[in-house]
């Protein structure tokens, strides 16, 4: 059943790699707020649909109470960076809890590998996945050689 999730929590994570191999794109407040409050609902959406899930197995049990556990902590990162956003906050405050929710989303998928989670939660974890692909080129740029931050 997790084999569909994991498959596309690797096309979210190599198109992430695509959108952040550029320069920063300008900062637009109110853009980035949107994308964060689209970060927002999707991992509340996820959140909400991992708590659905039924153990299977006591041998899944353990598997499914870390995703639980990281995926909480997404959604909370999520909630804090939208409200950073709204309150105000720029690019150089925020960006630490952008670089929190990739580290998060990482373990997650990590964590994920071995819990049996349903195919239904495919579409919430692509959600997350695309608001994250959004915010990255306001956060992340090439590191090569050349390419200055538009700071």
């Amino acid at each position: 059943m997790f084999r569909g999730i994991v498959a596309a929590a690797a096309a979210v994570s190599l198109l992430a790699a695509g959108a952040a191999s550029a320069e920063l794109a300008s900062w637009d407040q109110e853009r980035v707020a949107k994308y964060a409050a689209e970060l927002k609902d999707a991992t509340k959406a996820l959140r909400q649909a991992i708590d659905g899930v039924g153990i299977q197995n006591a041998a899944q049990q353990n598997a499914l109470y870390q995703v639980e556990n990281t995926v909480e902590m997404l959604d909370t990162a999520a909630n804090g960076l939208d409200h950073a956003l709204k309150s105000g906050e720029g690019r150089e405050k925020t960006l630490p809890r952008y670089k929190r929710l990739k580290s998060l989303q990482r373990d997650a998928e990590l964590e994920g590998r071995s819990a049996d989670i349903p195919e239904a939660v495919f579409q919430k974890v692509f959600s997350v996945g695309s608001a994250l692909i959004k915010l990255a080129p306001y956060y992340e740029e090439d590191t090569g050689a050349g390419s200055k931050s538009p700071q």
